[in-house]
């Protein structure tokens, strides 16, 4: 997988307070979605366009238009934090979802939830805030090619992803991932270090919160 990694001072000042563990969720919220902006931003540089004429206050303009369909799917829940920054940049955009969790002892993805559009020639948007292990990615772009699309029409965006993912994700030698970091590693329990602990937590005010996990089954 081809990996570009976004740079600038206003990036590492958002990764500034999105790595401290004292910026309050309103914080976290904001940067991220700002981060999220320049992410999707560079995600998009690549959309195909063409030629068309617009009127002006003065004149004719020459200018180019996307005519490629772009689809965003974040992958539950985490995933969601970068859904609304992707869609203020491309509100034309289709969206699509696909629920996975890990296995806590495994470490392995567990594929809970699909849905989305399958468009020939589109561009597949992957919307994921962490790629630690690389297996929710890699099942993501397995899916996705598994069903048609090919592997150059597919980006995987992420805030912080760890080496280990990417040499896991180096099979895929087509598909493109947009990060704004590359940290040092996983700790024992498959976390990235230093990351910004658990970005689905922190995104959704549930950090030190008791929260039921219900993957599908129905209760009394």
């Amino acid at each position: 997988m081809k990996v570009k990694l976004i740079e600038g001072s206003l990036k590492e000042e958002l990764l500034k307070t999105l790595r401290d563990e004292k910026s309050r969720t309103s914080q976290f919220k904001e940067a991220l979605r700002k981060l999220g902006l320049l992410l999707i931003s560079e995600a998009l540089k690549g959309v195909k366009t063409r030629t068309s004429r617009v009127k002006t206050p003065i004149s004719q303009a020459e200018v180019r238009e996307i005519f490629q369909e772009v689809v965003f799917i974040p992958i539950l829940r985490a995933g969601l934090s970068l859904l609304l920054p992707a869609l203020e940049v491309y509100p034309e955009s289709r969206v699509g979802f696909i629920g996975v969790y890990r296995d806590e002892e495994s470490l392995e993805p567990v594929p809970y939830y699909e849905k989305f559009p399958l468009l020939r020639g589109a561009l597949y948007v992957l919307l994921d805030p962490m790629v630690a292990t690389g297996g929710t990615a890699e099942y993501a772009v397995r899916r996705l090619t598994s069903l048609g699309v090919k592997e150059k029409d597919i980006t995987f965006v992420s805030v912080v992803s760890a080496p280990e993912a990417l040499r896991r994700l180096e099979r895929f030698k087509e598909a493109t991932l947009i990060t704004a970091s590359v940290d040092e590693g996983l700790n024992d329990k498959g976390f990235i270090v230093p990351g910004l602990g658990d970005a689905g937590d922190r995104f959704c005010g549930t950090l030190g919160v008791e929260v039921i996990e219900n993957y599908g089954i129905q209760g009394s």
